[in-house]
């Protein structure tokens, strides 16, 4: 296991990178989500948590804002993907 981990996601039809950094080692680690690319990593600034729960990455904050919600949305499928594909988990 590593504290950190780089997936892919697809988001409004493009393939961009993120990283997930463990923020707090727990039994439900929460981690950090860095998007690679400025704009995106703008629309998700603040909103950027993730949980597990019963082994599926979740994002932890509720939103309001549409735009947010489909890119939070598309990055908790890459994590889950990756974590599926890999069997790895960052923590």
């Amino acid at each position: 296991m590593t504290d950190m981990l780089i997936f892919g996601f697809h988001y409004k039809q493009k393939f961009y990178q993120a990283i997930a950094n463990i923020w707090k080692k727990s039994t439900n680690g929460l981690y950090r989500i860095t998007v690679m690319n400025g704009e995106l990593e703008r629309l998700l600034f603040g909103k950027n948590i993730v949980s597990i729960k019963e082994g599926k990455f979740l994002m932890d904050e509720k939103e309001e804002n549409a735009e947010v919600i489909q890119l939070q949305q598309a990055l908790v499928i890459g994590l889950n993907d990756h974590q599926q594909t890999t069997g790895k988990l960052a923590g």
